[in-house]
């Protein structure tokens, strides 16, 4: 224990860090455990979806393995706007299935993380009488309103989503004063929620998970799906710390690798259509733009969003093909676009503090987004028994989407199991860490698996997650965590040196696949 560091604030961290106060199911990185011994569920991903099926698997009964080749939502699930959807935006297509699905996770999650998700207004001017106009957004809100009538069951009073409305011209510029009043007729109010940290509300998922009974390991890459005969019943994998391989056998494989799913196909020799893949890009921005809602803006054919967050904000998102060179191009458009929805910002290049990049599934060609999350089931689509594949879309949904793939999963297995109950039980450890920054750091290693210092920086501290953090809070991480898992002073520098590189010229950080 460093100088000056209480028992008592060792326990702040966790409301205790401390090794005696560690649970049976910490999320401890053992791979006799992971290799030792054929589990019900393999689940290969550890973003927020495969986090949110293993804690619903082990949470039904299930015995759960979970691996994640490089930390543990270090791909999609790390780049993300930060905002948890009713859906809205669904009504577009009259889809109503989608927006009612996101109402309820959006409640879920309100529900189950409170810490770390609260609600957050909206604020959309509104111009003309138009398909567009003030009338069309009334009748919008509308529907909204009865679409989602229960949104706020289970819901504390600080954590309910009130109405939605119509806004006057005056209310809107009292609210949002840089807005054009030009031929203004209103504005789009309501509340959706905001996850203060997607890095945290995905650890403490895994810490459930882990609880649970579920044998977690990061930077085990898969390097080929097991078969006998025709089953798949497992996976070869690699130890990317020691270099080790393994076999790791499960009745049924998850596959939670979203974007990366073609790659594990190639490795397996299965045959798969190439996916459609969109790079989705969100720009965090130095200024504090917008205070207590976040403020849309037209941008070309679409509307951009102004998130506040933390101390400055995050403008998004903007979508570019997956195929394209990933420079600072997008980073332009983006920027240019944004300019066009909101020319009172007067934003620049440097207001861009760190750029957002993940893969996201398209529905091909130049039809956009896909709409909901999908379950592949090989077995029947294929005769590929043992194999379940998530198509993941959004954050907002992925409790939801994980536990249709559970579902399945367990009839699959044709065994008794409990029923989901996710998105009632909260999640204990879904917050962020507190106490003296060193002791976190010995926290993050001890009991959160952070096993390089992007890990610590970048998705357990939230020091790294609006740019690189300062060269004295980076040493003094470095420093308690080389006393933690006995680094040298040369492996010290390595670390710090690949810290440095995970931020890209661009702006963006590239720490995620292998």
């Amino acid at each position: 224990m460093s100088r000056g560091t209480t028992a008592s604030t060792r326990r702040g961290c966790w409301r205790a860090c401390s090794d005696s106060a560690l649970p049976a199911g910490s999320m401890k990185r053992d791979l006799a455990a992971l290799a030792g011994r054929e589990h019900d569920l393999l689940v290969v991903g550890g973003g927020i979806h495969g986090a949110a099926a293993a804690w619903d698997a082990a949470q039904r009964g299930l015995s759960v393995a979970l691996v994640e080749v490089g930390d543990f939502g270090s791909g999609t699930s790390w780049n993300s706007l930060k905002t948890i959807h009713g859906g809205l935006r669904h009504l577009q297509w009259a889809d109503l299935g989608a927006l009612r699905e996101s109402v309820r996770e959006r409640a879920a999650l309100l529900r189950i993380a409170p810490e770390l998700v609260h609600p957050l207004g909206f604020v959309l001017p509104v111009y003309g009488h138009g398909p567009r106009g003030r009338e069309a957004m009334a009748a919008a809100l509308l529907a909204s309103n009865l679409l989602s009538a229960r949104r706020n069951d289970g819901l504390p009073a600080s954590h309910r989503i009130p109405r939605a409305r119509m806004l006057s011209p005056r209310e809107v510029l009292a609210c949002a004063p840089g807005v054009d009043p030009r031929g203004l007729t209103g504005g789009a109010s309501w509340t959706d929620a905001q996850v203060s940290s997607s890095e945290r509300l995905l650890v403490g998922f895994l810490h459930a998970a882990a609880e649970a009974g579920a044998v977690l390991a990061s930077r085990v890459e898969v390097t080929g799906l097991r078969r006998n005969g025709s089953r798949i019943d497992g996976a070869h994998a690699l130890d990317r710390e020691g270099g080790a391989t393994l076999e790791v056998r499960g009745r049924i494989v998850l596959n939670a690798t979203g974007p990366w799913s073609d790659r594990l196909f190639s490795s397996s020799g299965l045959a798969k259509p190439p996916s459609c893949l969109l790079r989705a890009l969100n720009l965090v921005l130095r200024r504090r733009l917008v205070d207590r809602q976040a403020l849309g803006g037209r941008g070309d054919g679409r509307y951009l969003f102004l998130v506040p967050w933390r101390d400055g904000c995050i403008v998004g998102t903007g979508y570019e093909p997956s195929d394209e060179p990933s420079g600072d191009g997008g980073v332009q458009a983006l920027l240019d676009e944004a300019r066009r929805a909101f020319p009172w910002a007067g934003l620049e290049r440097t207001d861009v503090s760190l750029v957002h990049r993940g893969l996201v599934p398209g529905r091909g060609g130049a039809a956009g987004l896909a709409s909901r999350g999908r379950i592949v089931d090989h077995e029947a689509e294929e005769g590929l028994p043992g194999l379940v594949s998530i198509e993941p879309v959004k954050y907002t949904t992925a409790r939801a989407v994980a536990a249709r793939a559970v579902d399945l999963v367990v009839r699959r297995l044709g065994a008794p199991a409990a029923p989901c109950r996710t998105d009632v039980t909260a999640l204990p450890r879904a917050r962020s860490l507190s106490g003296p920054l060193a002791e976190r750091a010995r926290c993050a290693v001890r009991d959160e698996m952070a096993l390089h210092l992007t890990d610590a920086v970048l998705r357990r501290l939230d020091l790294g997650t609006a740019g690189p953090p300062p060269p004295e809070v980076v040493e003094e991480v470095a420093r308690a965590m080389a006393s933690e898992r006995g680094w040298d002073a040369a492996r010290v520098a390595r670390e710090k040196a690949d810290l440095r590189r995970a931020y890209a010229p661009d702006g963006s950080v590239r720490d995620g696949m292998p």
